[in-house]
């Protein structure tokens, strides 16, 4: 009786395992379906109960890093694919898939690490097209496993680049030049590197070519603005700005550097209606916020200038230069109390920040505390800020 009830014990244990395992083999076909027809939030929630069931299914957390890829949580399919490949470290696709990311979030050594091991990764069998970004603008499309070597290598050259390795960089762009010597962002990318070796004449040179491969580019154009712009010439980089916007109107890094050339050119209003514009392709990069506010403060539209301050910090609460200036713009507006605050959060965020020290020590002066000033004034002078005698006369008598 025993040994039977043990028996039956063993047979349904077995059973609710191998339908565990039923269970969670539907869910994730059910998630591979969605994915492939670009339902991904359908094949998220599809594999999340794949793994709930069966935590150890690897297959899964590959496709739901593809799926949380796709609705724009990078970092949650950074870590699908960190677990997938522990598991599986061949897998060539998931590995590049990881490299992009890593690349992302601007990981140059792990990044770097993961295209080294790809160059010399016999290609696996293809699940997946990846998007290979540029610095073009265009997506080339490609699969792990078509040959890869050229954009591996254009990574390889642009990590380089942010790691300010540039020869090493110019090394790996030639290669991918000449195994794709079509391709006008390899070109972009190497005058790119060139122009941050301040090798200006080869990069114009790059530049020039890129745009005979592909006329319609924008980056190309925009970097031109940017060698117009190192030599003063306002004009020429208008020029290339404009044609960059028509090109790709969609791009929000045209329109603040025309803000810019237009701020340069005292257009100030032209330079407000850029920035405008900007912030309504992409109201999210704080910066753009904080150079509208510094522009509207100068233009004395102080209480514009307080909500663009005030929207930058939301976006970026550590941006101590953004605190200064909101600090600034408070004691012009008589709102010394409130100005003493940002001071402080400035010099929360940099402690070293010797200006943040200088202009706080004016606001204690108006809050009438000259002996607060008078510590301002000295650490601000310890961080070699140049004192005002009569301030320090002022505060520290």
């Amino acid at each position: 009786m025993v040994r039977g009830f043990v028996l039956f014990f063993i047979m349904l244990i077995s059973f609710l395992v191998n339908a565990q395992k039923k269970n969670a083999e539907y869910y994730f076909q059910k998630g591979e379906e969605a994915l492939d027809a670009q339902s991904y939030q359908t094949a998220l929630a599809h594999l999340n109960e794949c793994l709930r069931l069966n935590p150890y299914y690897m297959e899964a957390y590959y496709y739901r890093g593809q799926a949380r890829e796709n609705l724009g949580d990078k970092q949650g399919a950074l870590t699908d694919y960190n677990i997938y490949i522990e598991a599986k470290p061949k897998d060539t696709e998931a590995l590049f898939a990881r490299a992009q990311l890593r690349y992302h979030f601007g990981q140059w050594a792990m990044a770097r690490e993961d295209f080294l091991l790809l160059l010399t990764s016999p290609p696996g069998e293809t699940k997946t097209i990846f998007f290979a970004p540029d610095k073009e603008g265009s997506l080339g499309i490609a699969t792990a496993q078509s040959n890869m070597a050229a954009s591996i290598l254009n990574y390889l050259g642009l990590i380089d680049t942010h790691m300010k390795n540039y020869v090493r960089a110019i090394v790996y762009l030639d290669s991918a030049i000449k195994t794709e010597p079509k391709n006008a962002a390899f070109y972009v990318n190497r005058g790119w590197t060139r122009q941050e070796m301040n090798d200006t004449l080869k990069a114009l040179q790059d530049y020039q070519k890129a745009l005979t491969i592909n006329p319609e580019g924008s980056i190309a154009r925009y970097n031109l603005a940017v060698l117009s712009a190192a030599k003063g010439n306002l004009k020429e980089m208008e020029r290339w700005l404009t044609e960059a916007v028509e090109k790709n109107p969609q791009e929000p890094i045209y329109f603040t550097a025309l803000a810019v050339n237009q701020t340069a050119q005292h257009n100030y209003q032209k330079a407000l209606d850029y920035y405008t514009t900007s912030i309504q392709l992409n109201h999210t990069d704080a910066e753009i916020w904080f150079r509208r506010g510094l522009l509207n403060m100068q233009l004395n539209n102080l209480n514009n200038s307080l909500a663009d301050f005030t929207q930058c910090i939301k976006l970026k609460e550590t941006h101590e230069q953004v605190w200064l200036c909101r600090g600034n713009l408070m004691m012009k507006m008589d709102r010394t109390k409130e100005a003493l605050e940002d001071y402080t959060i400035a010099l929360v965020h940099r402690p070293d920040f010797g200006l943040a020290y200088l202009q706080r020590a004016r606001a204690w002066l108006k809050a009438g505390n000259p002996a607060e000033a008078c510590n301002d004034l000295t650490a601000a002078e310890k961080l070699k800020e140049n004192i005002d005698p009569k301030l320090k006369s002022e505060a520290c008598r």
